[in-house]
């Protein structure tokens, strides 16, 4: 009986992790409803939208995302985390049209590589120069774009 009790107990031990890898696969993405309540024909619009998106916007968004957004919002509204709070001036707003129609590609690259305070502006966005590459800087610049077309 002994023999069979741990024999048991070794079975278990190989079908935990084999369970634990059956569970593993691809998370359903938040935000998104499934096919029975939104319908196949939005969410194949919202998965083809993701889906060509440019690499250097999608990695671009990544690392705004990682980066900036604390900051700057999720939207690049300049509505952070730290919004209302004691940072003065205010984080830029990459929603603006006007203020964005000021700011070149060099102007946004200077901004993020030697920081805000390079380019006249708060010394509260630290330089990311020495962070990125140049390539993932050029992503950044392509992705803060979106938010004012």
């Amino acid at each position: 009986m002994k023999t069979k009790v741990t024999f048991s107990k070794y079975a278990l031990l190989a079908v935990i992790p084999a369970l634990m890898l059956a569970g593993c696969g691809k998370q359903p993405v938040k935000g998104k409803a499934d096919a029975t309540s939104a319908g196949a024909d939005s969410l194949k619009a919202i998965a083809d939208a993701n889906v060509n998106l440019p690499f250097d916007i999608k990695e671009g968004k990544r690392l705004f995302s990682r980066y900036c957004g604390v900051c700057h919002g999720e939207s690049g509204d300049g509505t952070g985390q730290y919004y209302g709070s004691s940072l003065q001036p205010t984080p830029a707003n990459f929603t603006d049209k006007a203020f964005m129609k000021t700011m070149t590609d060099e102007a946004l690259t200077r901004s993020i590589t030697g920081g805000s305070a390079s380019v006249g502006k708060s010394n509260m966005c630290p330089p990311w120069g020495k962070t990125f590459e140049s390539d993932e800087i050029e992503c950044l610049v392509a992705y803060i774009k979106t938010f004012s077309k």
